[in-house]
């Protein structure tokens, strides 16, 4: 009986460290890839490949929360980044054009929102998937 107390113990203390309250966590270099719920893992997993191939995903630490709007069904690429960012004109461009090439190359031409987040995957802003 003790040992199937350990057993239990040990599977609760290992969902816990490897389900976050931001989805689970796929690692790409040292880009954290969360996923939520909403998404399969292999959508998560092909987003993680596209971040290495596309040189998004080095040496540098980041963090970035895949998961679909459930009004709409778009997928929202969540990046954790800074105030500045979030109202910055120049980086919307970046944040909007860097949308599209995910939704062109990852998801099959799927509609891609990207989500200006702070460190706790709060969005400050919301940058529209646009068809252009």
């Amino acid at each position: 009986m003790k040992n199937l107390k350990k057993i239990f113990l040990l599977c609760i203390s290992v969902f816990f460290i490897n389900c976050t309250g931001y989805g689970k966590k796929l690692q790409f270099k040292k880009t954290e890839v969360y996923y939520t719920s909403k998404v399969a893992k292999e959508d998560a997993e092909k987003l993680g490949d596209y971040l290495v191939s596309s040189g998004f995903a080095g040496d540098n630490e980041k963090s970035v929360q895949l998961s679909k709007n459930d009004e709409n069904g778009n997928y929202q690429f969540r990046m954790v980044t800074t105030k500045e960012a979030a109202n910055s004109k120049s980086y919307g461009t970046i944040f909007e054009l860097y949308a599209k090439q995910i939704s062109d190359s990852v998801f099959n031409k799927a509609p891609v929102e990207f989500h200006i987040c702070d460190n706790t995957f709060s969005t400050l802003k919301v940058i529209p998937f646009k068809t252009k």
